[in-house]
């Protein structure tokens, strides 16, 4: 397993606070890990979940009734709540979504901890934030999106724009999560105007990158993880590499989903060869636990990939927060983690 070196953590770690998440990835993955997250604990457990919340809290932004989704092949992401905004919200409040306040305050705790040696010293505190597409899109009624779009864009980039301020550039990786995205281009979401153009999505991409200026910065492109299933099942990574390579000169990593069935397949990684990423970070870590099949996967990708001198980390396909979504016979995060194990150690 040359090829294999290292592990990513997405995002999501299932425990109670980011102090446990913290110490539970450096215990079990030790010198895999080269950036930990906090966890996502707490309210942010459910992704772009607590949005609506944060968003509702303004006056003007309400819920009103649900909106559907295209025909995704999953029914579970048939519906969700539909947010209407009142064209007099012109502005968001500063810190108002509530990314730049968490990130401050588990960084708080990577630096106790790393003054403590409970982490090492070159280890990276990796925030992953969702891209200001993922909750307009989601959530906002089509008829407001284009009008609320460049609000909420504003908001989220000021949120990124205070983290890259407040904590030191040598200790700070930002990831951008793009799922809806992927979704809208795959004709599983719905978006508005010219929200659903591939041009409009690049962009948005390019401004949320740009947002994050001065940092290691790296994309976590994703095909749903609602109920740990996808939205559509991806028959290999050619989208994936495509968004990629569009924005290969201003990334530093990329992370990509191996769906647990046509992902044993070598030729589900064949559009790897023409990714222009250095850094890649592949999902072959088994949601259901199973090692027998996360060693599959991690084969199919080393088979598609010889003859190259490419490398990746293994992973998750997306975040560990909602593991016990599958009911009692759910894999703990401990037995995730030690599955990363499997690739070789990055120090």
């Amino acid at each position: 397993m040359d090829r294999v070196v290292g592990a990513h953590l997405v995002g999501g770690l299932k425990a109670p606070d980011a102090e446990s998440a913290m110490r539970v990835a450096r215990e079990i993955l030790g010198e895999h890990l080269g950036a930990v997250t906090d966890g996502e604990t707490g309210e942010r457990d459910q992704w772009i979940g607590w949005q609506v919340a944060k968003l509702t809290s303004v006056p003007g932004i309400e819920i009103a009734g649900v909106k559907s989704t295209v025909a995704p092949d999953n029914p579970e992401y048939s519906s969700f709540p539909a947010i209407e905004v009142d064209p007099d919200v012109t502005e968001l409040p500063d810190r108002l979504l509530g990314y730049a306040d968490a990130a401050e305050a588990s960084y708080a705790v990577f630096r106790r901890l790393r003054d403590e040696g409970a982490l090492p010293s070159d280890l990276k505190f990796q925030v992953s934030v969702p891209t200001p597409y993922a909750s307009v899109v989601a959530w906002v009624s089509e008829r407001d999106q284009e009008r609320f779009f460049p609000v909420y864009a504003a908001a989220m980039y000021r949120e990124v724009e205070a983290i890259v301020g407040a904590i030191p550039a040598s200790d700070l990786r930002i990831q951008w999560d793009v799922a809806v995205e992927v979704g809208v281009l795959k004709g599983a979401m719905a978006a508005a105007g010219e929200l659903a153009a591939e041009d409009f999505i690049a962009g948005a991409l390019d401004e949320a990158i740009a947002a994050a200026s001065g940092v290691e910065v790296g994309l976590h492109l994703c095909y749903g993880d609602y109920k740990h299933r996808h939205f559509t099942v991806p028959a290999d990574l050619s989208l994936c590499v495509d968004m990629a390579n569009r924005h290969a000169d201003s990334i530093d990593f990329v992370h990509m989903p191996a769906d647990r069935e046509t992902g044993t397949r070598p030729a589900y990684y064949e559009p790897l060869r023409g990714l222009q990423v250095e850094n890649l970070a592949l999902g072959v870590v088994d949601y259901e636990g199973s090692r027998e099949r996360t060693e599959e996967l991690i084969g199919a990708a080393s088979t598609a990939l010889d003859g190259t001198d490419r490398t990746f980390a293994v992973a998750t396909e997306c975040g560990m927060s909602r593991i016990d979504e599958r009911g009692g016979d759910s894999p703990s995060l401990e037995h995730l983690l030690e599955l990363h194990t499997l690739a070789a150690p990055v120090r």
